[in-house]
């Protein structure tokens, strides 16, 4: 027992002296409210603002003295009712949180103060990991040591996110209700404040349902904690609200991952960053627009499927739109740049280019069957097709990119040999790869964004472009930084326009053989080339014109198996990213070299016939 009360007292000791060595350190380390509030502004293609350091460089902040009472009763209320008393943390929240996430096993209660998630907003990112919470305590605790509980609310009140590029409670009552703060009646004050906790979910703009939910549950702890009457409530339950009218709920939320990238990419740069600078960008926001309607239209946001997406314009590499998941607020994990997942049969035209270069054409033929390789150390290789399924027969390169044969792929992989198609890997600066015959059907792991400079140079005839998101960075008097755009002849020109052509068969219904083409059923309205690829964890389709290149990823995370339900969303995807991109205009296509010929073939056998399909050869 003896030992027992040493240990508890020895625990108690050591806990405190840490906290007042905390305490120590943050009264001696002056933390500066204006330490991160240099400014960084961004500009879109088109020379407007994207983006402002330090929540908006025009943001509206609010003197203290200015913001309603009732509005900073009710949040701190909500947010944290023993703000005026604790110093920074609150040991009681913190406790029952985790009671809570560990009963549910999952994060369901929040433990943060005000002065934690005010220390966030300015210091630090929304990640929800240990070493982000421990920089968030030490923050805190400075602010509580160096400033007034006012000064802290304040700052809290004007920084706090409500989604829809909107920080402040100024602004929001604005932006959501077309009113001054105090004309705010209880009911659309308990709006606001259940928004923070979740834009994208609890925005009334986007689910109303979830909005007034959470609005009832505010109006009930505001209640229970005597901020309002139970006559306050009853009325503010029955009052119907009229959001404003003003607002392009289009653009929510779209450009967060693309302002992620670029500040991602700024800070490779050598650059002094302490100092106002400016930095232009490809960012397109109609082309945004065109992929973020096409991902919202196909994606569950109930569902734990996750998605990813990148436009990139041939010829010059510029990065014009991005999505790196379904939901920046709940997730700010870049999946277009940062996730590496097999490939899967998007490989197939980098192979097949490189049979091209070694005099394959688009009409030459090896036997679809169920085939065992027998590999020069003695191994053997078995590959199978999706569902069991072969030709029994001869089949041309156009038909095995249709219906994405594998013994095709794997019978061209081997007679060029494995270091073929490894070696154009490599041209790409892509290293993951090793030499060996199952690399012909993806088993490769790239991003979204690498995979997308191989499809850029084929819709850029050859030329390879890296892919960027910058132009230019300058100052107030000096041009810091500029793209300096390199152009690289990587792939021949003639062989990469039969590809391209050849990519078009995969929506050619005359194909069909034993499967249909794999991107049938999926066809955008103009001419595309594009290729699928789907492997148990996996699902891309990667396609391109003359002026776009589209690449879509959707999967799980925890790199779960998907079901068949899913395999087919991102086809859906780029349909209609492409429908969108064209929806007022007619698409464009690549012309054939003096050194191609175009024919019309049984694309099956590659066999010329007056009634087939158009594809292009090199002439003899």
């Amino acid at each position: 027992m003896r030992i027992v009360r040493k240990l508890i007292l020895g625990s108690i000791f050591l806990i405190l002296s840490l906290l007042l060595a905390v305490y120590i350190y943050a009264f001696v380390n002056r933390l500066s409210l204006d330490e991160q509030r240099k400014n960084i502004t961004v500009y879109d293609i088109n020379g407007d603002v994207l983006y402002e350091s330090n929540f908006k460089k025009t943001m509206k902040w609010t003197d203290l003295d200015d913001i309603p009472q009732f509005i900073q009763d009710a949040f701190v209320s909500v947010e944290d009712k023993r703000f005026y008393y604790h110093a920074g943390f609150d040991p009681f929240r913190m406790s029952k949180a985790l009671i809570t996430n560990l009963v549910y096993q999952d994060i369901r209660q929040g433990g943060s103060t005000i002065t934690q998630q005010y220390a966030k907003n300015l210091f630090l990112t929304n990640e929800q990991t240990l070493s982000r919470k421990i920089h968030e305590f030490f923050y805190a605790t400075r602010l509580e040591m160096q400033y007034s509980k006012a000064d802290i609310l304040e700052g809290y009140l004007n920084t706090i996110y409500f989604g829809h590029g909107i920080y402040g409670i100024h602004a929001a009552s604005e932006y959501f209700f077309d009113k001054e703060m105090n004309e705010l009646s209880i009911s659309e004050t308990a709006m606001l404040i259940g928004i923070p906790n979740g834009p994208s979910i609890y925005s009334p703009f986007l689910h109303e349902d979830n909005a007034l939910e959470r609005q009832k549950l505010i109006l009930t702890v505001l209640k229970n904690n005597n901020t309002i009457t139970d006559k306050q409530y009853n009325q503010a339950i029955d009052e119907k609200l009229n959001l404003s009218t003003n607002v392009n709920i289009q653009t929510y939320g779209i450009d967060e991952y693309y302002i992620d990238a670029v500040i991602a990419e700024l800070y490779n740069q050598n650059i002094d960053l302490d100092q106002e600078i400016k930095v232009y960008t490809y960012y397109d926001p109609n082309i945004q627009i065109q992929l973020n309607n096409a991902v919202n239209t196909h994606i569950d946001f109930e569902d734990e499927l996750e998605v990813a997406g990148i436009i990139t314009q041939p010829f010059t590499g510029n990065i014009m739109a991005l999505v790196g998941g379904k939901d920046y607020t709940l997730s700010q994990y870049n999946r277009a740049i940062y996730s590496s997942r097999q490939v899967a049969s998007t490989i197939k035209p980098l192979l097949y280019y490189c049979a091209l270069q070694q005099g394959f054409t688009p009409a030459t033929q090896f036997t679809s069957q169920a085939t065992t390789f027998r590999l020069s150390d003695g191994k053997e290789y078995a590959p199978t097709n999706y569902n069991d399924l072969y030709a029994n027969d001869q089949i041309s390169m156009i038909n095995a990119t249709a219906l994405s044969d594998n013994i095709y792929a794997v019978k061209t992989h081997l007679f060029l040999g494995v270091n073929s198609l490894h070696n154009a890997l490599l041209d790409f600066q892509i290293k993951q790869s090793e030499p060996n015959p199952s690399e012909a059907l993806g088993t490769v792991n790239m991003s979204l964004l690498e995979l997308s400079r191989i499809y850029n140079t084929f819709a850029s005839e050859g030329l390879y472009i890296k892919p960027a998101f910058i132009s230019r960075i300058t100052n107030k008097d000096t041009t810091l930084y500029e793209r300096d755009t390199q152009v690289k002849r990587l792939l021949q020109r003639d062989e990469t326009l039969i590809l391209n052509q050849m990519l078009t068969a995969t929506f050619d219904i005359q194909n069909q053989s034993y499967t249909f083409p794999s991107m049938y059923g999926h066809e955008p309205s103009i001419t595309i080339a594009a290729k699928s690829g789907t492997s148990d964890w996996d699902s891309l389709v990667m396609g391109f014109n003359p002026e776009y290149t589209v690449g879509i990823w959707t999967g799980f995370d925890d790199n779960r198996e998907l079901n068949k339900q899913y395999y087919t969303i991102s086809k859906e995807i780029f349909k209609d990213t492409f429908n969108g991109l064209y929806k007022d205009r007619t698409g464009v296509w690549y012309r054939p070299s003096d050194r191609i010929i175009e024919k019309l073939v049984d694309p099956i056998h590659g066999n010329d016939d007056p009634t087939g399909s158009l594809y292009w050869f090199l002439k003899d």
